[in-house]
């Protein structure tokens, strides 16, 4: 049979359709990358906005109009929300530079605006040895990856383990401190790339986000970095239109991102999830936070 993919949402969905067209490979079945020619079309979805789970959709209607006779199996988070999931395997997805390897699954977090833990379930970590071995057999320059990546059990000593050119998907404040920043100068295949997860540069909004940390927390963190890693790239993540956030608020994320001078900034509307704290909350108006997302993006 020939399987076309489809890949919606973050490296952890990247990894996930890797690890079934693996599969299906292992199978003796082809990848096809022509939605027309393919006998089974796989949607990996996601759910993390809602304009991520509306993209799903359409994804799927997609497929069903250029190929009635496929049969479509959907899976990733937007399946979890009530969608088919039928798909399963376990090895690493590449592309030409860099290989993606998910350490770690699921989210003891639960923060205020996301539906993800609720989705993916609590924090699992996968053996140590497994993850040295799958990074051993791409022989490439190697991403690890996870829902939290923060959360896996022993994050220092895999660390301290690889042996090939290495770097860190998105990670939590709590993670970043003397030890660790010890064991990533001490091994010479680490990239210095660091994307710190910050959601919102106002503390009140920080706290109604259920993030463990404040701003002064944040900017110590980012100090540790430089002082371990003075050329460190330092990105971010940022959610504009939280419930509440009032202009004064907005206005001192703004100013939060400018003062830490990050190398790039993922902006993000913020976008309503059934099911989590932040959707009982008094919610801003579309426009509001359409303009805050682009002012934002172009400062």
């Amino acid at each position: 049979m020939k399987i076309h993919i489809t890949t919606l949402g973050c490296k952890v969905n990247q990894y996930e359709s890797g690890q079934i067209a693996a599969k299906y490979i292992a199978e003796g079945h082809e990848i096809t990358k022509n939605i027309k020619d393919a006998d089974v079309c796989v949607v990996n979805t996601c759910a993390v906005t809602g304009f991520a789970e509306k993209k799903s959709r359409y994804q799927v209607a997609r497929i069903k109009r250029l190929n009635q006779s496929a049969e479509i199996i959907v899976c990733g988070c937007a399946a979890d929300r009530g969608l088919n999931e039928r798909v399963r395997g376990f090895v690493s997805v590449q592309n030409r530079q860099k290989a993606y390897i998910k350490v770690q699954d699921g989210c003891n977090n639960f923060c205020s605006y996301c539906i993800v833990p609720h989705l993916r379930g609590r924090s699992r970590s996968r053996p140590i040895e497994d993850i040295l071995k799958e990074i051993r057999a791409t022989g490439k320059h190697t991403v690890l990856t996870g829902i939290d990546l923060s959360s896996y059990d022993d994050l220092h000593r895999l660390c301290a383990a690889i042996d090939r050119r290495f770097e860190l998907s998105s990670m939590e404040v709590c993670i970043i401190t003397d030890d660790f920043l010890q064991i990533l100068g001490s091994n010479k295949f680490f990239i210095p790339n660091f994307h710190l997860s910050l959601q919102s540069g106002c503390d009140r909004i920080l706290d109604l986000m259920n993030r463990k940390y404040t701003t002064a927390d944040y900017l110590a963190r980012v100090a540790l970095i430089r002082e371990y890693f003075p050329g460190a790239r330092l990105t971010t993540d940022v959610i504009c239109g939280f419930p509440t956030e009032t202009d004064a608020e907005f206005l001192e994320t703004v100013a939060f991102v400018k003062k830490v001078g990050f190398a790039h900034v993922h902006v993000f509307p913020y976008s309503r999830r059934t099911g989590t704290r932040a959707a009982d909350l008094p919610q801003l108006q579309a426009s509001v936070i359409t303009k805050r997302t682009k002012q934002l993006d172009e400062a």
